[in-house]
């Protein structure tokens, strides 16, 4: 005999094997349970095998948050760009949590001192809550697969925008400058193109011949960090750039240094150039030097958006909050209107 009970906006099914095995499997609606539980009760009346099932419920009682944590990455990270730095996170939680903790242990509490932990060892709110967006996921798919019959509630810790570091024009020439200086052209040839771009630096360094179109002055990125293609217009400075290290098979890359390489010799310039104390000069202040001179120009901040490849209008916004030359023009307009007044008084 078996029965379906409602459990929050769930269906579980509650039934007795005649080994005494008991199946309690969640289900999304109540016609899904109802056809679970027909099929099993039919299965169990002609004789069939139904040990999956019970394997499977076993399971549900049975997994840890390692277990967990790897199932996940099996079913939702794997293959994926991240999948390297989303297991770092998960496994991180899995250790401080107990890897072989139930599932079902978790709760609010637990949560809470997972957050403790982490404060405690100095972590950032921006790195708690990705430890946070990890358990969140493995959660999330324990609860639909009917681990768990309740999703804790998960509260991100409050997150400032912190500072962006951009490159004044001065900057810029003396950087350029030391690199072909040390003949490391090709180096200064990636930054210039950066620069001008906005590119990050992987999808530059994925950058083929076959993605440069010359006649057009454009360049098409297939794999963006968003994983949406664009295109982005050239300056006459980013194509020169581009030709000079054009390779004579258009599939190859157009630049071949490691990433380790360059950032090894940025480290090494930014020493030379007096900047060794300043940890916001990375390489991604370059893109942050192109969105800057954009919104100093006065281009609107959809176009900017497209053009850097931005998923969310409010990451270009933040660009447009740190640079303050339409408010210095708000300011000159109640100048001259305060002027205004105390010509007629």
């Amino acid at each position: 005999m078996g029965a379906i009970r409602a459990k929050g906006k769930r269906f579980q099914c509650d039934l007795r094997t005649p080994n005494g095995a008991r199946l309690r499997p969640t289900f999304e609606t109540h016609d899904e349970a109802d056809h679970w539980l027909r099929l099993t009760q039919e299965k169990i009346r002609t004789g069939q095998d139904i040990s999956l099932d019970v394997a499977q419920n076993t399971r549900s009682i049975a997994m840890n948050l390692r277990e967990l944590a790897e199932e996940v990455r099996n079913r939702h990270w794997r293959g994926c760009k991240s999948e390297d730095t989303l297991w770092i996170q998960a496994r991180d939680v899995y250790r401080r949590l107990g890897a072989s903790r139930s599932v079902r242990e978790i709760n609010e509490n637990v949560i809470d001192d997972l957050i403790y932990q982490l404060e405690r060892d100095g972590k950032s709110n921006g790195t708690i809550n990705r430890r946070l967006a990890a358990l969140s996921k493995m959660l999330k798919h324990a609860y639909r697969r009917g681990y768990i019959s309740r999703m804790p509630v998960i509260e991100r810790k409050r997150e400032s925008e912190g500072r962006m570091r951009w490159l004044s024009y001065e900057e810029e020439v003396v950087l350029i400058a030391k690199f072909r200086e040390l003949r490391h052209d090709q180096m200064a040839d990636f930054i210039e193109v950066l620069i001008d771009t906005g590119l990050r630096t992987g999808e530059l360094f994925k950058l083929c011949g076959r993605d440069v179109n010359v006649e057009e002055r454009v360049i098409y990125l297939w794999d963006t960090k968003n994983g949406k293609s664009r295109s982005v217009p050239l300056t006459q400075r980013a194509l020169n750039a581009l030709q000079r290290n054009y390779k004579s098979d258009s599939e190859l890359p157009l630049f071949n240094f490691t990433r380790h390489a360059f950032r090894h010799q940025w480290d090494l310039v930014k020493a030379l150039i007096g900047l060794d104390g300043d940890k916001e000069f990375v390489p991604h202040s370059l893109r942050h030097t192109c969105a800057t001179r954009l919104v100093e120009k006065g281009i609107d901040l959809r176009v900017i958006q497209e053009f850097l490849g931005h998923r969310a209008i409010q990451t270009t916004i933040r660009y447009a909050k740190v640079v303050p030359k339409s408010l210095h023009a708000a300011r000159d307009a109640l100048e001259l209107s305060d002027q205004s007044v105390t010509k007629r008084a």
